[in-house]
Parts: C-alpha cells; structure tokens; sequence
C-alpha cells in the first residue's frame, strides 16, 4: 500500500542446483515478511506438495520498496511451485492474462485474509489483470470492485488446482449485490429543537460543514448521529474510496456496512496525527476514514489548538497532505465535518449561556470554515410532550428523501455539492437578482462577516433553494442563511 493505492510487487523465484538447499528473500522485506519462508516451506509440504531441494531465492520486485506484513505468502508459495514445474509455467504468464494474489499462509496449508483486499481488486481493474484470488472471506470485499473476476480460495492446493487444472469458476465482482441497509434512527428523536433541525437539514443537503453550541443534553449529538441517515447511500465508487482508504489505514473492510457512511467520532484527547493522519509511514487519519461521510468533533474547544489549525486544509481543500523524508503522501478528506461546544455560563445568571470566550479558542480561522452555525437551548418540557403527540411514527424517510432531491438538483445543475462549489461561479449558480445581491452585501458589512462569509452565505442559500426546488435564490433564502452565521459576527 502505497497511500490508498496497492502498488503491484511481482515475485520472481530462482531454482539453482549449487549451494545449500537454502531459501533466502529479498527486495527490502519487513521481519513479517522474511518469516514468510518458514511459513511456506512448512504450508507447502504439509499441503502434499513438493518442496524444491535446491537453493531459492525469492526477489520481491520492485526492490527499492519496502514491503511488509504477511501478504506475500500465497505468491511466494506459488511462484514457487511454478519454478519447480507443479504449476505449468504458461499459466502464469502475463500473454494470457496475469493473476493477483494475496493471502497468509498457515501452517496447515489453509488461507487466511488479509488487509487490503479491495485495494487489490483496484490494481488488478486497473492493471488489466486476469482477476485475483483471495481467501474465502476476502471475497466480497473484492467484490465492491465491478467486472473483477474474483476466486475465493480456502487452501493453498485450490490454487494450485486452478492455476495447474483449470478446477474453480472465478466469480465477477457486483457490489449491487451486497445488500443496503436502510435508516437506523429518527431526527425528531430530538424534540424542541426546530431550528437546530432545520439547519441540520440544510447542512446535510448542501454538504456545508455545522458548527453547534449548546448545553449539555441539549441534542448535539444526536443531531449529529441523524446527520448520516439523512444522506443517501454510497455508490458503488465511493464504496471503493472508503474500503481503499481503510485498508489503508490498517483496518478490515466491513462489507455489510459497505454502503453506509461513515460516521467518525475522535475523542478530545486526540492528537493531529490521529486527526489528519501522519506517522513514520503515513497512515490516514479519522478526516479520512470520515470520507464521504461525516466527521463529529464533540466537544471542540477541548481540543489543542494545534490540533483545531490542523483541519485547515482538508476543510478548504477536502484532501490532506502529508510530507516525510521517504515521500509525499495525499489522502482524501472529503468528510462533512460536524462540531459541537458548550458555551459558558453567564455570571449571575444560573439558566443563562454565552459563547463569548468559549469561541476564541476555536480561532477565526476554523470558525469562518464551518458554513452553518447554530445554537441550542436547553427545551422546555411542554414543548417536548407536544412533539412527541404530533411526530411519534414519523421516519427519517422524508428528510433522507429531501436531502437527496435538493443533492441531485445540485449535481444536474454544477456536478458538485454546493458546499464546493467555485467563489467564481456563484453568481451563475444562484441565480440572484441585483437588488438582492446588494441587500446581502450591505448584511455582511453591517454584521462584520469575511468575504469569504460572503460566499458562504450564498451557498447556503442555493442549498435552502434546492430544499424548495426553486430555480434561484431568493431574499428569503438569503435571510435564513444569514441567520446561520451567528458565531462569527463582528
């Protein structure tokens, strides 16, 4: 894994009569890798196959990378075999269609699975391989990968069936297939909240980032979590980006929540490493494991301002890059990021909250790239009782299916969310009159928003449009969105 890409490494085995019947590996192998030999001469013989009685070597190409783990197993063992003349030589020949391989062999002979395996069907698509051949339970993360033709093995000698005899049919990847699980959870379960739902809505169908401040209990993160229902499914592209990132990350494909969005919730206590990602070898961090889905940092001003200024890039930018000495590594970032705080308490006045002061250690910076912002209180009980009379049965069903109009009229119209779209293209975009255009102008001087709070304003607005499938953007949708630059007023 080279980022989120698998970097093809092609295994060379070399039989030679002099010297003793030794097997030595190289091509800058790991200490995992190196213990490969043992794992295969053991895997194959107890498999009933024969072992060479020669001097081996095994050259891991190319040889300026490093590899690691205990994925060169099954290659190893089947290069191999085929130096020795079990498997026939033309079988393995890339005239006819090379195979990609990956698995840890056990003593025994039997497969296991390994990391990565969706990234391994990418780089057989996209290097015009025959199809690959994995453990049986790396089959259907495999599958997320179209038109991949897929053999899961149990054993070391299935392979060595079908690469010799032709005994198995590989199957070809369809992640529709896969089943889609629907909504789990209900936005009116926050009850009192009108106006935090409302923008939750609007955030969630433009893709705008959301900043909320609230007293504990209030419905921060509950509105966060129903955040994710209301957005559409992964299709079966953005399924593969957020295996490929995962895998990684070092983490297992999850294929039953394959075409779910992520959800990510780093604690407070998290550093910037394992927030945009880094270490020795570049790893991705929960920015990009929340890919295509949706980052909650709970509890913002307890993070470490170093850790806050870090997001910088992938909240403008929707992509992080990470710089070692060895190389540059970009992972995508492409996550709505939700935050939430308590503001403080006023002095004097026990029931009263103010966000002064709670908001300068969150930083102008940060607080002008969060598009929506919005502020609970703490509801009254009357008002809770009455929603729960006038919505109990009521399913995410209608606000899933509004988030998906109001996305799909954006892509038609720009290809892109709104959130994204260019500061050049705005005017074209949203469709405003002259007089309206001055009227939030004259807004933002009188509040002391950025000019990039300009901007953001009219995104918003075309989101708010989109809602109500409007052609363009009205005064109306201008003032609401104003209403949800509250944090940021000069």
């Amino acid at each position: 894994m080279v980022g989120v890409h698998a970097v093809p490494c092609r295994i060379e085995a070399d039989l030679s009569p002099h010297g003793l019947p030794t097997m030595g590996i190289v091509g800058l192998p790991d200490a995992a890798v190196r213990e490969s030999a043992e794992r295969v001469r053991t895997a194959v013989r107890n498999a009933g196959l024969p072992w060479p009685k020669h001097r081996l070597t095994v050259n891991l190409a190319p040889a300026d990378v490093r590899k690691e783990g205990p994925i060169y197993d099954l290659p190893i063992a089947i290069a191999i075999l085929q130096a020795s003349g079990t498997i026939p030589e033309d079988s393995l020949e890339e005239g006819s269609g090379h195979w990609f391989l990956a698995g840890e062999l056990a003593l025994d002979g039997s497969l296991h699975p390994v990391r990565g395996a969706t990234a391994l069907a990418m780089a057989a698509s996209e290097d015009g391989g025959q199809g690959v051949i994995v453990a049986h339970q790396s089959v259907d993360a495999c599958r997320l990968v179209p038109d991949v033709p897929v053999l899961g093995v149990s054993h070391l000698r299935d392979v060595v069936d079908f690469l010799a005899r032709g005994v198995g049919t590989p199957r070809a990847g369809a992640a529709e297939s896969i089943p889609i699980p629907g909504p789990t959870t209900r936005i009116h379960a926050v009850r009192g909240q009108e106006v935090a739902s409302r923008a939750t809505l609007v955030a969630a169908a433009g893709r705008h980032n959301l900043l909320m401040a609230g007293p504990p209990g209030s419905g921060k993160t509950m509105l966060a979590r129903s955040m994710v229902d209301m957005l559409p499914p992964l299709g079966p592209r953005e399924a593969v980006e957020v295996q490929l990132i995962r895998a990684a990350a070092g983490l297992d494909v999850q294929t039953e929540r394959a075409f779910l969005r992520p959800f990510r919730s780093p604690h407070h206590t998290a550093s910037a490493a394992a927030l945009v990602g880094g270490g020795n070898v570049p790893r991705p961090g929960e920015i990009s494991l929340a890919h295509r889905g949706l980052l909650f940092l709970d509890e913002l001003t307890h993070f470490r301002p170093a850790v806050v200024d870090a997001l910088r890039e992938p909240l403008e930018e929707g992509v992080i890059t990470i710089a070692r000495a060895h190389g540059t590594h970009r992972f995508p970032a492409e996550a709505l990021v939700v935050a939430a705080f308590n503001p403080n308490r006023r002095s004097g006045n026990a029931g009263a909250t103010s966000c002064a002061g709670t908001l300068e250690r969150i930083g102008a910076p940060i607080l002008d790239r969060f598009d929506i912002h919005v502020e609970l209180s703490p509801p009254r009980m009357e008002s809770i009782v009455m929603a729960a009379r006038s919505r109990s049965g009521t399913s995410m069903a209608c606000p899933r299916e509004l988030v998906a109009g109001a996305h799909d009229r954006a892509i038609a119209r720009q290809g892109a969310a709104n959130a994204v779209v260019h500061a050049g293209e705005l005017e074209g975009v949203t469709g405003m009159s002259r007089p309206d255009l001055h009227w939030l102008a004259r807004s933002v001087d009188h509040l002391g928003l950025s000019f990039r709070a300009f901007d953001t304003v009219r995104r918003v607005a075309r989101t708010i449009a989109d809602l109500e499938a409007a052609p363009s953007v009205q005064r109306n949708h201008l003032e609401e969105a104003i209403s949800y630059r509250r944090f940021d007023r000069g």
